[in-house]
């Protein structure tokens, strides 16, 4: 080729020049001869395309494509005896830039575009799940003596030559006015404290392999949990991003969704002992990209280099008054190396953490006490341990009094290596809550709030001391904060129709719950429908959906004993069967005593109920700190029997409008 074009930045502005001084493009302009001498061009079915005027042909008539676009082709054409890995594909055709695997499969899917290609049965591009692309057609070589044109027969030097001095033109007008026309704010691109909210997108899992989807998912909670430290941020929950895995969905599309200014998206690659971090930001409203970065360590530093890319992701969206939108950003705050082992376990801890499945959190347990058995000083993997005990003990899977322990310390470990770690004063709210320390407990939230304003668990929490003190409705703000941070997941969506529940606010609670089924297909709401339907008196209906909770949840012995108890007893008799169902299992494994007597107070057994709350106060039940609150005890409070049980729990009585 002659020349090269060149990339340059004009008052924060890109733009491509053609140098127009080498004396060879001076000659061949003076001489009008074609400027692309003879070189090679690829033929297959009825394309054409030449990569050295980067044009694609088809019969004849040019098709329009991007430049990145039509490199990807051109790349693939020219190695089409193998197969190129997706990560061959963005080290290559992006060059230094940092690309995001959905930018490739973007790419990807406009080359199958202007071809008329079927992914599902491809003539020309083929994909190779999970590894990279293969170009399987036939393909010609042949030699051109001149650039292609849409019209065969004409003379096309006048034609090139006149095209390349206009575009000169064009190039030196198109810098001077970069130059001299007055600054006027881009209205596409954010202005500094424009963007106050993003979400980490799923990072690709390079490798290809799903057993490192672990590792991928763990760097995405660990980046989520460095950002949320920026008080000026708030950050989606990874909860909530999940379902936007390998997804195409515009953009701003998902912003939109997620409600959120801006966008993170990546991939992560880890080979031996390095591991590769690719990142962009994107602003959701105009899918611009304002800022992106490759990171390259030993699997030792992967935490530091995390905490680095936070430090930056921060400048860029937050800057000073002094910095303009995307300054590179400074060193996050230095974390000490970690021994990749141990990172590995702790990672497969926090996967299995947010499982919350059968097992997710006893397989958490064991995952992260091995990271602390290789690494005893690794705080993040003891703040994890005490919130993986403690959701153990809240599920129902443990006994409290054999789990609340091990948690606490767990929690004051974290808090000994690292008093400013907010998972640590968190799960120590919680333990502070289910030992009735209310005033510990809201202490530590606000503490970990303060640390991390994001942390759904701390919301949940802040708001669960907040209302067994009496303040109601700042109760109801705190878990609309969480739902908002975590749109689409059920944990943070199910408190706030609860908390509406528990102020007998039973219209609002139910048209939340059925809102949350519509907002998230799948998941059960029937339990709090249940409830809800119960204190209005609508008992037929509350058992329907009783009956639909058993069902979801697999719980066939409690399913016939509803069905039998309802057939002799009526809705009563169905509560009666359920609980006297729940007490025969409990002898054979763990049966938290709140819910026998929960359901026992429905079916107005007082004395059923009473005992089973004496229980429950002995075996240290995590569900006992809603005693004062839960509508379907109401019946109870006068009962001074009630009203000892609630003195010995060491509980308030809360009074409800």
């Amino acid at each position: 080729m002659l020349f090269q074009c060149g990339l340059f930045r004009i008052r924060q502005r890109e733009i491509l020049v053609l140098p127009f001084g080498s004396t060879p493009l001076q000659k061949a302009l003076q001489e009008g001869v074609p400027l692309i001498s003879q070189h090679t061009a690829y033929r297959f079915d009825s394309f054409l395309v030449d990569p050295v005027a980067w044009k694609l042909f088809r019969r004849e008539r040019e098709i329009h494509l991007e430049p990145t676009v039509l490199r990807l082709l051109v790349y693939l054409i020219s190695n089409r005896d193998r197969l190129v890995s997706r990560q061959e594909l963005m080290n290559t055709v992006w060059a230094d830039t940092v690309v995001s695997d959905s930018a490739l499969s973007k790419a990807v899917a406009r080359v199958r575009k202007a071809l008329g290609d079927d992914s599902s049965a491809p003539r020309y591009l083929e994909t190779v799940h999970t590894q990279g692309y293969r170009f399987i057609a036939e393909v010609e070589e042949i030699e051109l003596d001149e650039q292609p044109a849409p019209t065969s027969g004409s003379d096309r030097t006048p034609i090139l030559r006149r095209s390349v001095l206009s575009a000169i033109a064009v190039g030196i007008l198109l810098i001077l006015l970069l130059l001299f026309w007055p600054d006027t704010p881009d209205q596409g691109r954010p202005q500094a404290g424009e963007i106050e909210s993003l979400a980490v997108l799923p990072l690709a899992n390079l490798t290809g392999d799903p057993e490192q989807d672990y590792f991928v998912e763990g760097l995405q909670e660990v980046l989520i949990t460095e950002l949320s430290r920026n008080s000026g941020l708030r950050v989606t929950s990874r909860q909530s991003t999940i379902r936007y895995r390998g997804s195409d969905k515009p953009m701003p599309n998902i912003a939109e969704e997620l409600g959120v200014d801006a966008l993170i998206e990546g991939s992560a690659l880890r080979l031996g002992d390095q591991v590769e971090v690719a990142l962009q930001l994107i602003y959701g409203r105009t899918d611009e990209h304002l800022w992106a970065q490759r990171y390259e360590r030993d699997a030792r530093y992967v935490f530091d280099m995390l905490s680095e890319a936070a430090a930056t992701i921060s400048v860029v969206t937050q800057p000073g008054p002094e910095e303009p939108v995307g300054t590179p950003m400074p060193s996050g705050q230095r974390m000490e190396p970690v021994d990749p082992e141990a990172s590995q376990s702790y990672l497969r801890g926090l996967f299995h953490l947010n499982r919350f499945g059968p097992n997710s959190f006893q397989l958490a347990i064991e995952q992260l006490q091995k990271a602390i058995e290789i690494e005893p000083g690794f705080q993040p993997a003891w703040g994890s341990l005490a919130v993986a005990h403690l959701m153990l003990a809240y599920y129902g899977d443990a006994p409290p009094d054999q789990t609340v322990e091990k948690a606490r310390l767990a929690a004051m470990k974290a808090l000994e290596l690292d008093e400013s770690t907010f998972i640590g004063h968190a799960a120590l709210g919680w333990i502070r809550l289910f030992v009735r320390d209310w005033p510990g407990a809201c202490q530590s939230f606000q503490e970990a709030l303060r640390l991390n304003p994001s942390h759904t668990l701390s919301l949940h929490g802040d708001a669960d001391c907040l209302m067994l003190t009496g303040r109601m409705e700042e109760s109801i703000a705190q878990v609309r904060k969480a739902q908002l941070l975590d749109p689409f997941t059920p944990m943070s969506n199910m408190p706030v129709a609860f908390h509406l529940f528990m102020m007998h606010r039973y219209d609002e609670a139910a048209a939340e719950a059925l809102a949350l089924r519509e907002r998230i297909p799948g998941y059960s709401v029937h339990w709090l429908l249940g409830l809800v339907y119960w204190q209005q008196g609508l008992l037929d209906k509350a058992l329907e959906e009783e009956r639909k909770e058993l069902e979801w949840r697999k719980e066939n012995e409690l399913l016939t004993a509803l069905d039998e108890g309802r057939a002799t007893g009526g809705p009563m008799g169905a509560m009666r069967a359920i609980a006297e169902a729940l007490v025969l299992k409990s002898r054979t494994e763990y049966v938290d005593p709140f819910r026998i007597a929960a359901i026992y107070a429905r079916a107005g057994e007082a004395e059923e109920a009473l005992y089973w709350l004496e229980r429950a106060v002995d075996r240290g039940s995590l569900e006992l700190i809603y005693i004062t609150v839960r509508p379907e005890f109401d019946p109870l409070r006068e009962d001074q029997r009630f009203r000892d049980l609630v003195q010995r729990a060491g509980l308030l009585r809360v009074e409800t409008d």
